[in-house]
């Protein structure tokens, strides 16, 4: 049985090949074979729905997906905390119902968080929706494999005004009110290859399905009106643009904030196990930290003891006066009491922040 290591550096390097990190003579070639046969099942399922032969499901509630067309790293999870945010204040009950994905069970149904404390630890809930419902007092979060009986749970118990499908895109069976797309600015369709070769999870005209494009990260865009116009020759739908904002820094076991400027000058270890590591530690670099090392993972990576262990023994060799981590990572990583390690907080604005209210609530 292959080591845990083992298993770790054989999917990195995946991922390496499908973000264009690296090349293989052997494996490239391998896996876009592999995305022609993935390319033809997406064509053959998108039919089988266009011949109603799949029947599409409809819930009593108006129905927000947030998604991409891409792997992740787009920026989703600050997208949906923004937007459930947002009804909140203006009054509109929301619930985010996700897969939850890389728990334990993605096929059983279950709440993370009732709106007033989350129910579940990430093995059992998945990391991403346990980061939402602890940022989130007010929205409950539901995961399950069957989005639809999950919506059909959050209907019942929770009686919201509208439900936010996490990741919704590619799950055409749940009907929705609108489809939202986020696209990274700085990468946003990769080499332009399916997965497995690539990181499109269908081909980038699936863009003419969304109602909005919400463009992330557009601080970092080469040339961000080029990119409009790529994506304006793609869909009729609304295009908006936005940047994640750094907030702060939070000690992961005690709570304790700092300000962004304690990173200025500050040698650090960045410890990520997210889709793209790289933006991260480009963040970090931003706000003035000196990086002294990296300690990469894959994403939705289950941190051990001796992963943390080594991350303090790295940033001790590497004289690394502090350690940081992502939120989604810090999540993670809590419950093997990661003293002294610090997470970087951020939230998504959108530029074009009245327009992007009144989208959202005419359509809710």
């Amino acid at each position: 049985m292959p080591s845990a290591g083992f298993s770790v550096l054989t999917e990195s390097f995946i991922e390496d090949l499908m973000y264009g990190r690296r090349r293989s003579l052997f494996w490239g070639p391998l896996l876009s074979a592999l995305a022609l046969v993935y390319g033809a099942a997406i064509r053959v399922r998108q039919a089988l729905f266009m011949l109603h032969v799949f029947k599409r499901r409809e819930i009593a509630c108006p129905v927000i997906s947030v998604g991409n067309i891409t792997l992740g790293g787009t920026g989703k999870t600050p997208a949906v905390i923004q937007i459930a945010g947002l009804l909140l204040k203006k009054g509109k009950r929301s619930v985010v119902v996700s897969r939850g994905y890389g728990r334990k069970n993605e096929s059983e149904t279950l709440v993370v968080s009732d709106g007033g404390s989350v129910l579940v630890d990430p093995q059992t809930g998945g990391d991403e929706p346990v980061l939402i419902g602890s940022k989130l007092p007010g929205v409950p979060v539901v995961v399950g494999g069957k989005r639809y009986e999950a919506a059909l749970e959050a209907l019942h118990r929770f009686k919201p005004d509208v439900v936010i499908l996490d990741d919704g895109f590619q799950h055409i069976q749940l009907k929705r009110t609108l489809d939202i797309v986020l696209v990274d600015a700085t990468d946003p369709f990769g080499s332009g290859k399916l997965f497995p070769a690539g990181i499109l999870r269908e081909p980038s005209v699936a863009l003419k399905r969304a109602h909005a494009v919400l463009i992330t990260k557009a601080e970092r865009a080469a040339d961000l009106e080029r990119l409009k116009e790529i994506i304006r020759a793609k869909t009729p739908g609304r295009i908006f643009t936005s940047r994640l904002v750094p907030v702060d820094v939070v000690d992961c076991c005690s709570g304790a904030v700092r300000p962004l400027s304690s990173l200025q000058g500050a040698r650090v270890l960045a410890l990520s196990g997210i889709a793209r590591p790289a933006s991260f530690t480009r963040l970090l670099t931003t706000l003035g930290a000196d990086i002294a090392a990296e300690s990469i993972y894959p994403d939705h990576y289950e941190f051990t003891k001796t992963d943390l262990d080594e991350a303090y023994k790295k940033a001790a060799d590497e004289k690394a006066g502090m350690i940081i981590t992502t939120e989604k990572d810090a999540v993670r990583l809590k419950p093997l009491k990661p003293e002294g390690i610090h997470a970087l907080r951020i939230e998504l604005s959108v530029d074009e922040r009245e327009e992007w209210e009144a989208f959202l609530l005419r359509n809710v």
